[in-house]
């Protein structure tokens, strides 16, 4: 995964107009979450979905490989007196979550930044409770005006040979806004 951060990048994360095309409110809505829900956000960045998240469920860990995005959603939760947000600094395979605790991992435009899907994939089962979700929403595999370029992009269909071949099962695919499609599959039986 290749990062680089600086204040353009917050600054891009935390765009306003973001929402016209990527809106975490109506995506988190799709997912019926419950008040008893932990809910894992992987590649968090500046929370741009663990603090709506956190408004709906019980606790969000905020994962990022960046200190600079963990120390970003440590201040905003700080200012805004969320407590129910866990910022963590990860690897990106290596959660600092415990077994079984989460009953949705969340990935947003983060699946085509990964360098070992099945690696990850393993980490994430790890994580997951046994009826628990994973959730992806990435770029569809189409020229935007925004987005990374097309050929680093993948697929909803090659999001899911990847996902099956982990032992994931689909549950439902749905488009997530003009430029991105939502795929929820459930953590493989044990």
């Amino acid at each position: 995964m290749s990062h680089k951060f600086d204040a353009k990048n917050v600054a891009v994360l935390d765009d306003p107009g973001r929402k016209e095309f990527l809106d975490p409110e109506s995506i988190l809505k799709m997912l019926y979450l419950r008040e008893n829900t932990v809910f894992v956000d992987v590649g968090a960045g500046t929370g741009y979905f663990a603090f709506p998240a956190a408004a709906l469920v019980k606790e969000v860990y905020a994962l990022d490989i960046l200190d600079e995005m963990v120390e970003v959603i440590q201040s905003k939760a700080r200012i805004l007196n969320i407590t129910n947000i866990k910022p963590v600094l990860s690897g990106e395979s290596s959660f600092p979550v415990p077994d079984g605790a989460a009953d949705v991992v969340f990935m947003a435009n983060v699946f085509h930044e990964l360098d070992d899907h099945p690696l990850v994939l393993k980490e994430v089962i790890r994580i997951l409770e046994s009826d628990g979700i994973l959730v992806v929403v990435d770029w569809k595999k189409e020229e935007t005006p925004v987005g990374p370029p097309v050929e680093h992009r993948f697929s909803e269909l090659d999001v899911l040979d990847l996902l099956r071949l982990s032992g994931f099962e689909l549950v439902e695919t749905r488009e997530a806004g003009p430029y991105h499609y939502l795929v929820v599959c459930s953590r493989p039986p044990e």
